[in-house]
């Protein structure tokens, strides 16, 4: 008994040991690496704890709305505003923010503050605690994946598979650094294994248990993200051929999946959710082309490559290969389906549009099968280094795959400790998600390994003073030629449409005595760039746009600088000037505008298309006279432009009354102004201000957006919303 006691206390003291170093590893950069995808996951359960709603209403005029440009958050054909993503996240998650936001209430209460969760002060307690319940979730998946192994390995096997899924994959700089969909997929993943892998070694009455825990789990998965069902399936097939009747127990608990079903059908009308507003069309593209693009680029792009990043994953090979092929036991039968469900999700991904996975950093989408390829590492190291004698014989084997942990591990490390500047990678110096730039996924030379590893490398070892005054008195140089996509001088007459872009390139030479840093070395703060201002009729500052310096450049060494820029949102006639700074420290020194600086005039061209699509949410059929009310509408910009809600030209809602005879009484009516900028194809809920005509009779309301000083858009030729409407007296 003593004994057993002692073995209880050293796996419990085994557990906290490695909960507390993923947490403390997982923490140590101080950052969150996350995007705009995370932030309606890490507001929902605030918002419904704070104002007992689900609907994300009271965001429309947030920053965090404004800011994300709508995308994470969708419009429900109930009019309310929702998360575009899946709401598992939020689910699993809700027992750590409960706990979140009772700190929070104390905190503001001894404070005397009102909890505002709308405004741009809570940013920083949202991202905090985005963070942490990444880490800790992470940190407890880490736990239960040991946990798991440790049912059929022993333990040095199992501490070296743990090891690799927590610090060699992107479990480290995805899952544990902001609260991606993959984190948490994960998380129940690997409960749903330890419930199955415990169930195989129980009794009949205890299997039942696990069976329905393992239910819950499987039916989580689909909410989080929707290609996790092909794990839930695999659970399901391996249940029901192992297990038979017993089987309906695991199904009873798939119960989990109807709050996530209830959602979407709420919100969206569909079992897909938000996705359906974000992909309208398929995101997949079922063609040999994109597919031998997609295939090379997820296993070994150098920006996204699988075994470019984490090459350890190679060593599951031939753990997969042992357990389909034997298929020994319960567990292998069951590894095996989890195997061939990971197979087929890879298989997904290689038809995948956006197969690079937008902003982050290493192969995002891969993450999610990160917990199956560890536990298939087991059984490679079971028959290479569990034996000893295996061990000795196969040395130079099992000294590459040491080699190759520690080389995985150190990818992982430069972007959790590098991260901004890794981050940064993805559009600077050109944007990776446009088609055109992205031949920038396949660069040997600058990859977000090498950027992070730069960042890291200056930040800790050779930090550089680029803000001290000799480096900068000693900084200067002439920008010898601007250029376009084809290596043709510019005209100093630039005629662009509205809204476009143009890649353009720049010689230069350092004249001065300081050495350049471009944008390859990760510093940020002074790096040498090319500035481009635009300045309208009034010489007024309207835009600043960059181009970015490559290399690193001594005195009278000549070298290039790129960039994609976007001209004025407004048509008219513009100054756009080129000179040279040193980012975040100043600009340089110059005898004269004319010697260091380039100038053109650039005719930005109104090709605005003016059209919008207004509906009413309620019938609208009589009021009473000089009424002011708020009505619900739901408005779509259909328009070839983002509908600004800020500058000079804001563009609002607004009305006019017709009398019984067309005639306009009222044409500039109350203005209800946009929450935030909306998108191309973007819609939104507004609460349109209706003020009634003075006099009783029968009129005609006519809704239409109205960019101010600008014109009305019903003007233009877009179809305005019109309701006949009974005015009477009071």
């Amino acid at each position: 008994m003593n004994l057993r006691i002692k073995l209880n206390k050293l796996a419990i003291a085994e557990i906290l040991l490695i909960f507390i170093i993923c947490v403390v590893v997982y923490l140590a950069n101080g950052e969150t690496i996350s995007s705009g995808d995370t932030v309606p996951n890490t507001l929902l359960a605030f918002n419904f704890l704070e104002n007992h709603t689900f609907h994300l209403d009271t965001f429309r005029a947030s920053y965090i709305v404004d800011r994300s440009g709508f995308y994470a958050f969708a419009e429900g054909n109930n009019g309310h505003l929702s998360s575009t993503y899946p709401i598992g996240s939020a689910i699993v998650t809700f027992p750590f923010y409960f706990i979140f936001y009772l700190y929070l209430k104390f905190i503001y209460s001894y404070l005397s503050v009102p909890l505002d969760i709308t405004s741009a002060s809570f940013e920083v307690y949202r991202v905090f605690f985005e963070k942490l319940a990444a880490t800790i979730t992470t940190a407890i998946s880490i736990i239960i994946f040991y946990l798991s192994s440790r049912l059929k390995f022993n333990r040095n096997i199992s501490l070296i598979s743990t090891f690799i899924l927590a610090f060699a994959t992107n479990t480290w700089v995805t899952s544990s650094q902001g609260l991606w969909q993959h984190g948490i997929s994960n998380i129940v993943l690997i409960s749903a294994m330890f419930c199955l892998l415990k169930a195989n070694r129980t009794s009949k009455s205890s299997q039942k248990i696990w069976l329905i825990l393992a239910g819950v789990f499987c039916g989580l998965l689909p909410g989080i993200r929707p290609t996790s069902t092909l794990f839930t399936i695999a659970a399901i097939v391996y249940s029901v051929f192992t297990y038979r009747f017993q089987s309906t127990f695991l199904l009873f608990g798939l119960v989990s999946a109807l709050p996530s079903l209830v959602w979407n059908i709420y919100y969206f009308g569909n079992l897909t959710g938000g996705y359906s507003k974000m992909f309208p069309e398929s995101p997949y593209l079922f063609t040999w082309d994109n597919f031998k693009t997609v295939f090379l680029g997820t296993l070994i792009s150098p920006a996204r490559g699988l075994f470019i990043f984490s090459p350890i994953v190679l060593f599951s090979l031939p753990g997969a290969y042992k357990v389909l092929k034997f298929r020994i036991g319960k567990d292998e039968k069951f590894i095996g389906c989890l195997t061939i469900a990971s197979i087929i999700f890879i298989m997904s991904y290689f038809f995948y549009k956006i197969w690079w996975a937008g902003h982050c950093y290493g192969p995002r989408f891969m993450t999610d099968i990160m917990p199956v390829a560890c536990y298939l590492i087991n059984y490679f190291s079971e028959f290479r280094i569990g034996n000893l004698g295996v061990f000795q014989k196969n040395f130079n084997i099992n000294f590459i795959f040491f080699i190759v942990i520690a080389y995985s591990t150190c990818t992982q490390f430069f972007g959790a400790f590098g991260t901004n500047p890794g981050i940064l990678w993805n559009p600077n110096p050109l944007n990776i998600d446009s088609p055109q730039y992205q031949h920038r996924l396949w660069d040997i030379r600058d990859n977000p390994i090498q950027r992070n590893f730069n960042a890291l490398i200056h930040r800790t070892i050779f930090i550089l003073n680029t803000d001290n005054s000799v480096y900068i008195l000693g900084l200067n140089g002439i920008i010898q030629e601007i250029m376009d996509e084809k290596n043709q001088s510019l005209n100093s007459l630039i005629s662009v449409e509205l809204g476009s872009e143009k890649f353009i390139k720049a010689s230069l030479q350092n004249t001065g005595i300081s050495r350049w840093f471009g944008y390859e070395s990760a510093l940020q703060k002074g790096e040498v760039r090319v500035r481009g201002r635009f300045f309208d009729t009034n010489n007024q500052l309207v835009k600043e746009v960059r181009l970015y310096v490559s290399g690193t450049p001594k005195q009278r060494e000549t070298t290039n600088a790129i960039g994609s820029i976007s001209f004025p949102e407004e048509p008219g006639t513009y100054k756009l000037i080129f000179d040279l700074i040193a980012e975040g420290v100043g600009e340089f020194p110059r005898k004269n505008d004319l010697e260091q600086s380039h100038e053109f005039t650039v005719i930005v061209k109104d090709n605005r298309i003016f059209t919008q699509d207004i509906q009413f949410l309620e019938p609208l059929k009589s009021a009473k006279v000089s009424e002011k009310i708020e009505i619900p509408v739901i408005v779509k910009n259909t328009s070839n432009f983002i509908w600004k809600n800020a500058g000079s030209n804001p563009i609002n809602l607004s009305y006019h009354w017709l009398d019984a005879n067309g005639k306009v009484i009222v044409f500039d009516g109350e203005r209800t102004p946009l929450p935030g900028s909306l998108p191309v194809q973007g819609l939104i809920k507004l609460n349109a201000t209706i003020k009634f005509p003075k006099q009783s009779g029968n009129y005609t309301l006519v809704l239409s957006m109205v960019k101010e000083g600008v014109a009305w858009f019903n003007d233009k030729g877009a179809k305005p919303l019109e309701i006949p409407v009974e005015i009477v007296s009071r």
